[in-house]
């Protein structure tokens, strides 16, 4: 009896010892690029890098460190289109969607379609675009181009009576520009707020910390450094400017309307060719170039669309410099096909819209048929359906990105609807993100202010085909938000169904 009951201990500390060892960890440290020329030589092997139970490894360091416990698969530059690149190392797994697109000699010219006015007249209440000219008249009229002064079309209906070919054709969005704006501030405005260096006496200790940092690639961009909470320095000339980036408006133009699509649909939108307006600014956690992008890339205000359908939707993420004839990363912060930002006061409606092939690659607010929503207002998203991949570094969802209703909590006598109704997801999302909570899932990552008291989001009639790659927890069983906040108001009813495989970050 003494020998068993010696067995059985050995055997049970065996166990316990067993379980308390560390899980193993895969996570990116440094992302590869997203966008590639045609044969275009990149020594992957050394400007990646990847996390490996919590020490960093180029991916040649890692080939050597691991050998037969890693292997890395799909990347190849020979041939135009989308590929993943898939890091494996033992169970885990880390996925890189990319695109190849033919060389800068190839891309568009910008001035193909010859925009057309002559159907416009400020006071009138309903406009029908019948061909691809009106469309981009349409575009120049809101975004204050081709010497027009921008119109937003508010309260009025502008209607689509043909399908639209843009392949190979540059577009520019309707509602152009970027959803921040910056602001030069005083060190005494944000001194309290640095979250970059520790124990910043004053600002001649914050210079000198400026001046001898060491860059952090996965935080700043050409010589702008994150200081934390929104604001960036930049060095201008020899001296240091101090900026905040405001999320109450946006640099640029929008649409405050109603599109009917009435069924029409939209042909190879791409970014491909198009040179944005972008600005320097500074996001939850870095600093970045970015823009906005989609058919409409913001809007505002009580906006419908509606009725429309896009084919080959090819958006990578990067734009061609004209004048320095080379490719230029600039993230896209907020894209989808139909919307890529919207923002303000109003009710936001996005219904009968189709995604029905192609891919949407970008930094942050990434969704299929909706980018980021910011407004404060009723949502709903009706009848949607995305069969595109969708790839961001940060909020990715089949239908909409990432949801904030931005001061839904101070209107104690209003609540707020937040509707997914009979949408359907096809497509492969992913986010690479390890950062707080961005992350995947089929509809959305998530809602922000999600609170019983005065945001319900309700999820109804909602399927899931993809695959989602990079999901925030578990508790989001069905994969139609990423898990995040799971203990938010969701109302998730019994007719909404998953069938695709769901990978938590870093698995």
């Amino acid at each position: 009896m003494k020998k068993f009951l010696l067995v059985f201990v050995v055997l049970f500390a065996l166990l316990v010892f067993a379980g308390c060892e560390k899980l193993d960890s895969l996570e990116w440290e440094v992302l590869p690029k997203s966008v590639f020329v045609v044969g275009e030589e990149y020594d992957l092997d050394s400007n990646v890098k990847i996390n490996i139970n919590g020490n960093p490894y180029t991916l040649e360091e890692a080939k050597a460190t691991f050998q037969d416990e890693l292997t890395i698969t799909g990347f190849d530059t020979s041939n135009e289109g989308l590929g993943t690149l898939i890091i494996k190392y033992k169970t885990l797994s880390l996925y890189w969607a990319y695109q190849v697109i033919k060389k800068t000699t190839d891309l568009p010219e910008e001035d193909e379609y010859k925009p057309s006015y002559g159907w416009f007249d400020p006071n009138k209440e309903e406009y029908v675009l019948e061909t691809p000219e009106d469309l981009y008249g349409f575009a120049n009229i809101v975004n204050g181009r081709d010497e027009k002064t921008a119109f937003d079309f508010a309260g009025k209906t502008v209607k689509l009576d043909a399908d639209i070919d843009l392949t190979g054709k540059v577009w520019v969005p309707i509602g152009e520009g970027v959803r921040k704006q910056v602001q030069e501030v005083e060190f005494a405005d944000f001194q309290t707020k640095i979250t970059r260096f520790s124990g910043v006496a004053d600002e001649d200790d914050l210079k000198n910390r400026l001046n001898n940092h060491e860059t952090d690639k996965n935080k700043e961009f050409e010589g702008c450094v994150y200081l934390g909470n929104y604001y960036f320095a930049q060095k201008v000339g020899s001296e240091w400017k101090y900026f905040y980036s405001e999320s109450g408006g946006v640099t640029g133009n929008f649409f405050a309307g109603t599109f009917d699509g009435q069924g029409h649909k939209i042909i190879g939108l791409s970014d491909i060719g198009y040179t944005p307006n972008s600005i320097i600014y500074a996001n939850v956690s870095r600093v970045i170039k970015a823009y906005t992008f989609g058919l409409f890339g913001i809007v505002s205000g009580d906006v419908t669309v509606k009725n429309l359908n896009f084919e080959n939707i090819q958006i990578v993420g990067a734009y061609y410099d004209a004048d320095e004839k080379e490719l230029v990363l600039a993230e896209i912060d907020s894209v989808g096909a139909a919307i890529g930002y919207a923002f303000g006061e109003g009710d936001v409606v996005v219904e009968n819209v189709k995604v029905l092939s192609g891919f949407i690659t970008g930094e942050d607010g990434v969704g299929g048929v909706v980018g980021r929503v910011y407004s404060k207002g009723n949502m709903m998203f009706k009848n949607l359906q995305n069969r595109a991949n969708v790839t961001s570094n940060g909020h990715a969802g089949g239908i909409v990105g990432y949801v904030s209703l931005k001061g839904a909590e101070a209107e104690s006598d209003v609540k707020f609807d937040v509707k997914f109704l009979d949408d359907y997801n096809y497509g492969n999302i992913i986010s690479t993100s390890k950062e707080g909570g961005k992350a995947a899932g089929a509809m959305i990552n998530y809602v922000d202010q999600a609170n019983k008291d005065y945001v319900d989001v309700e999820m109804k009639g909602c399927y899931n085909f993809g695959n989602i790659f990079g999901m925030y927890s578990g508790n989001s069983t069905l994969g139609l938000h990423s898990g995040y906040r799971a203990q938010s108001n969701y109302n998730i009813t019994d007719d909404c169904y998953n069938y695709g495989v769901l990978k938590l970050r870093g698995e």
